[in-house]
Order: C-alpha cells, then structure tokens, then sequence
C-alpha cells in the first residue's frame, strides 16, 4: 500500500456523466498537474481541506466561539486564518448549515468497495459501474488495484479517468488488469504551452497515449477538455487532432469548459489564476466541433 493513505473527496452516485449508464463515482484527492482551470480543485491537493460555502452560512458565529486557534474571525463568515486552522472538525460540527465542511475521508479498500456495492442493481440495469476519478486514481495505484480489483470481482464494470501522467509499468503491472475502460484527457499539444497551464511537462502523458492507442489490453477514449483561451485555440485543437489521427485514433470526447469550479476553487480560500466566470456559447463549441471533424475524428459528446 502507498505510504500516504489516500483520500476520497466525494463519492457521487447516480452520476449520467462518467461513463456509460448509471455510475458512482469516487473523486480521489491529490493530482500532480495543477491545471489553471480544474475543475475539481477541491481534489487537487492530497490532503484533507476546510471548504466555506459562503451562500449557505447564515452568519452565527457559532463556528468561531469554538475554534481553539482563533482562526476564524468573529461572525464566521468567511475570513478564515488557513495557517491556524488545524483541521480539528469543531467548526463543521457546530455549523449548523453545513456551510463548513472537511474534504477528504479515508476508507479502508474493502469499505470503499462494500460503499460502491450498495448500488449494485442500478449499474446492472443500466450498463453501468463505477468511475475511479479525481484528482488522479493512479497517485495511488495499489490502493485503487485493490478497490478496482474488489469491484471487479462483484461483477461490477470499472473506468478509470486519468490525467495521462503515470508511470506505465505500474499502470500496466498493478491497475490496467482490473480495468475495463480508461478514460485519458489530452489537454495542450505543445509541451511548453502545458508546462505553462499545468504545471507539469507532458511528454510521459502523450507516450502513455500512445502506448494504450497501441495496444488492445483495454478499451480507451480520449478527452479534450475545452478551455477558452487556453486549450480551445485552433493551433492547440488542430495540433491534437494531427497528433492523434498520427496514432490511429479515431474517436474522442469534448469536455465543454464549465464555470462553475471558480465558486469551489474560493471555497477553499484560493484566487484561480484563471477566472472566466461564463459557460462556452454555441458558437465557441462549434468551432472547436468543425476543427476535429476536418481530421475525421468521431466524437462522442
């Protein structure tokens, strides 16, 4: 087992968005790109966080008469000291409408399992399973082996979705067996352009991509995340397609930006480098839609 014990940020069930047919998914935290417009900032981080919903705080108070480290000011509402806070729970559980929360719980892999088993009958009468998402599942491969290998073993179909960066050997050796779909974004062609927006290089990302376009161990998709100004541009959008028809690729998914993580990302005390506060129009969708249809890429959403 990895040295740190994973957490889970939130397990969302019913979910119609992550895979084929009725699927839970678990939202592990930790990722190691930091992407300027994630939109599950909550799970960036590996470790445990205190989230303020500030609309749902009625401004008692009561969540600074009992924080031992004065690190909330009085009235509560939002000004939170993150250095002082020790992430000790008594101003979640004083909160009386759960505008406090701490994101990031442990299960033990058989828990976790036992939890996704519960809805059981809706994956079998939808086609559907469960989706290990994130963050990054493969931050902490062997545990989500054990947890993808528990599922699988209960008949229940497992998708991983993935950032790309993860070492292939224990992809391959500890995860990819107990897997029957992996979903990998490609975000920025140029590797410059994707150091720049997140963080890290993606040179292992696209030899992963490569590898899984080569070989038949699993059925995969790949993902373009549309980002205005950022990965939406037509250079990076052609330059993808040109890379992947290059692999024999033929099929990809859209992912259309969606504003709605710049509330969770100041949640957790944050100020995102990147901010637009709008969804995608028609216009800007159907122009990136044009782009992968003069390449003759199928797309699935």
């Amino acid at each position: 087992m990895e040295k740190r014990r994973p957490l889970v940020a939130e397990i969302k069930r019913n979910s119609l968005d992550d895979g084929p047919g009725i699927r839970s998914v678990v939202f592990f935290k930790g990722c190691p790109l930091c992407c300027v417009w994630c939109h599950n900032p909550e799970c960036t981080r590996a470790g445990d966080e205190l989230m303020f919903r500030a609309g749902q705080c009625v401004g008692c108070g009561a969540c600074a008469e009992v924080c031992k480290e004065d690190a909330i000011a009085a009235g509560g509402r939002g000004a939170i000291d993150r250095e002082l806070c020790t992430l000790c729970g008594d101003c979640t559980d004083e909160c009386p409408s759960d505008a406090l929360s701490i994101v990031g719980s442990y299960y033990e892999p058989e828990d976790l399992v036992e939890t996704l088993l519960l809805d059981k009958p809706f994956y079998d009468n939808s086609g559907g399973g469960v989706t290990l998402s994130g963050g990054e599942p493969t931050m902490a491969m062997n545990y989500t082996a054990a947890v993808a290998k528990g599922l699988r073993e209960r008949g229940v179909h497992v998708l991983v979705e993935t950032c790309g960066d993860f070492s292939w050997k224990r992809f391959a050796d500890t995860l990819l067996p107990h897997v029957d779909l992996v979903y990998v974004d490609m975000k920025i062609e140029s590797a410059e352009l994707h150091e720049k927006f997140t963080g890290r290089p993606n040179d292992r990302i696209k030899a992963n991509l490569e590898r899984l376009a080569s070989s038949a161990a699993v059925e995969f998709l790949v993902r373009v995340p549309l980002v205005p100004e950022v990965t939406a541009t037509h250079a990076n959008l052609r330059s993808i397609a040109a890379w992947l028809r290059e692999r024999g690729v033929d099929r990809i998914a859209l992912l259309p930006y969606n504003p709605l993580w710049c509330a969770k990302a100041q949640s957790l005390g944050d100020s995102p480098a990147y901010d637009r506060s709008t969804f995608m129009s028609r216009e800007e969708c159907d122009a990136a839609k044009k782009i992968f249809e003069g390449f003759r890429l199928e797309r699935d959403f």
